[in-house]
């Protein structure tokens, strides 16, 4: 179900033999952290555990988890669900036009087939609180810009390929913007500085503008 490679003395990479098996990784991950000593950091990707080692862990136990580990048996709908609201606005959608005529689909069909898909977070990086979640409608895939955009605004709603992402900061970015949120992604002066982690299901939540404004206030 897994294939196991070393990477180096101290760390071990579990990757994923078929898609299907991914989104069992976070409670792979669980298990691995509640049952074993010796587990420095574990790093859950889309595909892949990379788990970091002490010297002292006991490498056969590992993979014995590893190996009997059955990700048929993963209780669903077990993920945290979080709600994200975003403005669909034109004003906030510097590429929504652009994404209307490459999909040909109407604006508010791109709104209805966006919000209506529940997606999960498959990884978190590029930047802090940067959430790769994955289930973006075929309708909606597309690739990414030729050409990134210099300067993306913070809280922007992005597609491409098969993924949909939110940016927590402004940030030069080659996703297609269709919208924003007021919701604050990251903060490393809260607990947690993020509110994803990887497996967790994600939902958007339309707004008006007029609501998008006063979130933003009242944060």
């Amino acid at each position: 179900m897994y294939c196991i490679d070393y990477v180096n003395e101290d760390s071990i990479l579990v990757s994923c033999k078929n898609s299907k098996d991914c989104s069992s990784l976070p409670a792979l991950s669980q298990i691995l952290k509640q049952q074993l000593r010796g587990i420095l950091d574990i790093i859950v990707a889309a595909d892949s555990l990379l788990i970091v080692l002490e010297y002292t862990a006991d490498i056969d136990a590992l993979l014995s988890v590893v190996i009997q580990f059955n990700p048929s048996e993963v209780v669903s709908g077990s993920a945290n669900v979080i709600n994200i609201p975003v403005c669909y606005e034109s004003k906030l959608a510097p590429d929504l036009a652009e994404v209307c005529q490459l999909s040909k689909l109407s604006a508010d069909q791109v709104k209805d087939l966006h919000q209506q898909a529940r997606y999960q977070v498959k990884a978190i990086g590029f930047m802090p609180g940067f959430a790769y979640l994955k289930g973006l409608p075929a309708q909606l895939q597309l690739p990414r810009k030729a050409v990134p955009a210099s300067k993306v605004a913070a809280g922007s709603l992005a597609i491409a390929e098969d993924m949909t992402a939110v940016y927590p900061a402004s940030s030069p970015g080659g996703w297609h913007i269709i919208g924003q949120s007021p919701m604050q992604l990251f903060n490393k002066l809260s607990e947690p500085m993020c509110p994803f982690k990887v497996g967790d299901e994600v939902r958007f939540v339309a707004i008006t503008y007029q609501e998008f404004i006063a979130f933003k206030e009242n944060r």
